[in-house]
């Protein structure tokens, strides 16, 4: 969907101004956006109805907001630098995917996607797989609920942080490949907290890690990273580091399952 003659984007709206400054998700001083700033509305108030067919049409420092709604379509942001993606709220927008793996993907083999930021919305898995992030570099995750697998590959500079990720049948999140850092999260409800596998490096601080049917954290074999300052509880197990990895484990609390 393209925007007819007349629409306006590149002016910032009284609500797109408030929406810049919610308690959730907040922007100021060097994080304010740079470009234009897009809206989109499934009732037909923004300039599109649809989150994908405004990321297909972002420019280099946009920021698209997304009015409340369930979004039941694909999303890929791949081939895109210095892009926003901001929610209404955590509660009210809901990505739930459509007929791919993966609700929500950032980068598509061989194409990467730089500078991303997500903030403020939930994502439903759609065929096991919730989130996917592939060879991308500075992706930040903020303040989403992801429900399902959160699957990092081949990616660097991720940042997933304050955010409510859980209920997968597989893992809460997972690094393949890939470097980044899991803060301040709540990760839970699921068969394993985090994995990080491959050649990984991530450093995992200050996370609610509960209620995971085995492990809370595991370092396969080759990967490397830091576990710092965690709350782990509940879980079937702790911090798995198996042979040939490396892992710094300082400060964490553990409290097992009944």
């Amino acid at each position: 969907m393209r925007l007819k003659r007349g629409q306006a984007v590149v002016v910032v709206t009284a609500l797109a101004a408030w929406w810049l400054y919610l308690p959730g998700g907040a922007m100021s001083g060097g994080d304010a956006p740079s470009g234009r700033v897009v809206v989109v509305a499934q009732d037909g108030s923004g300039a599109y109805a649809e989150i994908q067919a405004a990321i297909d049409n972002a420019l280099p420092g946009d920021t698209i907001l997304v009015k409340q709604g369930n979004y039941r379509e694909d999303v890929v942001v791949h081939s895109k630098d210095r892009l926003r993606l901001v929610g209404e709220s955590r509660d009210q927008v809901t990505i739930l995917g459509l007929k791919r793996v993966g609700a929500f993907r950032i980068g598509k083999w061989p194409y990467g996607a730089n500078d991303i930021e997500v903030r403020d919305l939930t994502v439903s898995q759609n065929g096991g797989l919730a989130v996917g992030i592939f060879n991308g570099t500075k992706i930040r995750l903020v303040n989403i609920r992801v429900q399902g697998l959160l699957y990092v590959q081949q990616a660097k500079d991720v940042r997933i942080e304050r955010s409510l990720l859980g209920g997968s049948e597989t893992t809460g999140v997972s690094f393949s490949d890939a470097q980044g850092e899991v803060i301040g999260n709540e990760i839970r409800d699921n068969d394993y907290g985090v994995t990080v596998a491959g050649m990984s490096d991530v450093r995992i601080e200050g996370n609610i890690i509960t209620n995971n049917l085995y492990d809370a954290v595991v370092f396969q074999s080759g990967s490397k990273g830091a576990v710092v300052g965690n709350r782990l509880l509940k879980n079937g197990g702790a911090i798995s580091v198996q042979e040939g990895a490396q892992a710094d484990l300082n400060g964490n609390t553990i409290a097992s399952a009944p």
